[in-house]
């Protein structure tokens, strides 16, 4: 399932969906006589493709999701562990190590890092394959953070894993969850899924408050950035959504139900 989901799921953000429209569009043009239904396709393609590329449209896509929790001030809360989830990573050793961690991943660094520093006492986890050595590195080699109040867990290959090794060594525990501020409701649910009540503490905001601008906003690629990262986030909560849903069903027409007997 894990994998079903990784490849599903980029069919269905905003710039692969578009030009999926638009492709089926230029082939019933092209190849059958069903010109108006083409025409129409396409211009369903050609007209998302432009709305979801206006900052507008993105940003209030994408900020029902960012602003679902206030920042964390660490200085107002006392708990034992900090965790950062991974983000994306890159395995070019010709690069600098702050080149290796996606954008995402470095605003959870600096944010996991910032409240380690109010909460000297805490301990910090780094999660996520291929990602968790290379914040723990960073964190170490150029925030200063000791070693021994850094833990990694690079097994898990994405939020679900990694609330659960979480949970291994956690326990009961407060915890701090620091991810990106678009993740938090899904990695919220997660986490509480395990019987935990972490606090949450969003970073790296898409969606900010700017001035005024006097010109009216252009289409451009960071409002289809913006689009395609509350896309991804929608579709896993649809997704977490959908999977309950089916365990639930399951339970209930169990075998011995569906023979007639009582549970």
């Amino acid at each position: 399932m894990f994998y079903f989901k990784k490849i599903v799921a980029p069919f269905l953000l905003p710039v692969p969906l578009c030009l999926e429209i638009l492709i089926l569009g230029v082939v019933l043009l092209l190849f059958t006589k069903r010109q108006k239904l083409g025409k129409a396709v396409v211009s369903i393609g050609t007209g998302l493709l432009l709305l979801f590329s206006f900052s507008p449209v993105s940003s209030y896509i994408l900020a029902s999701l960012e602003h679902s929790y206030p920042v964390l001030k660490g200085n107002e809360v006392r708990v034992k562990w900090i965790v950062v989830l991974g983000a994306g990573a890159f395995c070019d050793p010709d690069v600098p190590i702050g080149d290796r961690i996606c954008e995402e991943g470095l605003y959870r660094l600096i944010e996991g890092v910032r409240l380690h520093q109010e909460l000297p006492e805490s301990k910090l986890i780094f999660t996520g394959k291929s990602t968790a050595p290379k914040m723990a590195e960073m964190a170490a080699g150029i925030c200063g953070v000791p070693v021994n109040e850094i833990m990694t867990f690079p097994e898990p290959r994405d939020t679900e894993e990694e609330s659960s090794a979480v949970k291994s060594i956690v326990k009961d525990d407060r915890l701090i969850l620091v991810t990106s501020a678009s993740h938090m409701p899904r990695a919220m649910v997660l986490f509480e899924k395990q019987g935990m009540h972490p606090l949450p503490a969003p970073a790296g905001f898409l969606v900010k408050k700017e001035c005024a601008d006097p010109f009216l906003p252009m289409p451009g690629p960071s409002a289809l950035q913006q689009a395609t990262v509350a896309f991804h986030e929608y579709l896993g909560l649809i997704w977490f959504k959908m999977r309950s849903l089916s365990h639930h069903l399951s339970f209930q027409y169990s075998p011995d139900m569906a023979h007639g007997s009582t549970p």
